[in-house]
């Protein structure tokens, strides 16, 4: 992956100040491979030189993209017992990433970092900087900071910015105004591959979603991960309409005590998307892309569904 900026120097000061905070309070926060089932005829699939996995995580988020034979990891899950994600990318043969991008310090959305790091070589890490007062005491944060400093890995606060991974282009978006939530700091990111695009919302609420479409971002895509596992805080008629995907991915676990998807949200994101999916029901979400048309299989799982 190449970057147009660097932050070394921005490492040096996120790890430091932020360790110190992560340290002053202790919180712990304690998925084989299944078969594929093909949802459509697979015209894409043949000639695709990039794929983009929505991997069945349960209550959590986490995206595989790979192009060329060049790898990101968008957020990563919570942290599990069987060590699902990196078992993954072991079983997959990946072997480094060039990337990976955590939407935001949630534990739905960090937990695995800090234990795919140690394992597998990550070239960069990119996450939001967000006011002291919303910084995570974590476990999972704690240890993701430790082991970014311990590794060297480079680290990139996330800001407006185009990446290319592979025949990709990634461009992700941070948001300027200031929130109460720290779901409104997630990482907006959007990937294109030649007609195709994908965009990923992290756990972007209402607010967040209002100020993208205030800054008159180019929103439009393919396909949608749909902000915050489905809930009512977000997916908004303005955004949708904005986006109009044809494909909406949510992702949520199974029986989750949030009640995710909302039914309302799930409603609405069906008047602007043909085909929805849950991971919930269809498990992992995987996307064939060759630059024009897309092919999609479902039901892939992770250690310990």
């Amino acid at each position: 992956m190449t970057k147009k900026k660097g932050g070394s120097e921005l490492f040096k000061y996120a790890v430091g100040t932020l360790c110190v905070l992560a340290a002053a309070v202790s919180a712990i926060f304690a998925k084989s491979s299944g078969a594929f089932e093909k949802n459509k005829v697979p015209e894409a699939e043949n000639t695709a030189d990039t794929t983009v996995e929505f991997l069945d995580v349960g209550q959590g988020d986490c995206t595989l993209v790979s192009s060329a034979g060049h790898y990101m990891l968008i957020d990563t899950g919570d942290r599990d017992s069987d060590d699902g994600v990196l078992n993954y990318l072991k079983e997959s043969g990946i072997e480094t990433l060039d990337c990976m991008l955590l939407t935001h310090p949630h534990a739905d959305h960090i937990g695995e970092a800090a234990d795919i790091a140690e394992q597998i070589e990550v070239k960069s890490i990119i996450m939001p900087l967000v006011p002291e007062e919303l910084t995570p005491t974590s476990a999972v944060y704690e240890e993701l900071l430790d082991t970014i400093e311990e590794k060297g890995i480079d680290f990139f606060q996330a800001e407006d910015d185009k990446l290319s991974l592979g025949s990709c282009e990634v461009f992700t978006y941070a948001p300027e105004e200031e929130y109460s939530s720290l779901n409104n700091y997630s990482v907006l990111v959007k990937i294109v591959h030649g007609e195709n695009s994908f965009l990923i919302t992290g756990d972007c609420e209402v607010q967040e979603e209002k100020e993208y479409l205030k800054r008159g971002i180019d929103l439009s895509a393919d396909v949608l991960k749909a902000a915050h596992h489905g809930s009512d805080t977000s997916s908004s008629s303005e955004w949708l309409s904005a986006v109009l995907p044809q494909y909406t991915v949510i992702s949520c676990g199974a029986g989750n005590k949030y009640g995710h998807p909302d039914d309302e949200t799930y409603s609405r994101i069906c008047k602007y998307s043909p085909k929805v999916y849950i991971t919930a029901e269809d498990g992992g979400i995987l996307f064939y892309s060759d630059g024009k048309g897309l092919s999609v299989k479902t039901g892939r799982k992770l250690t310990g569904e």
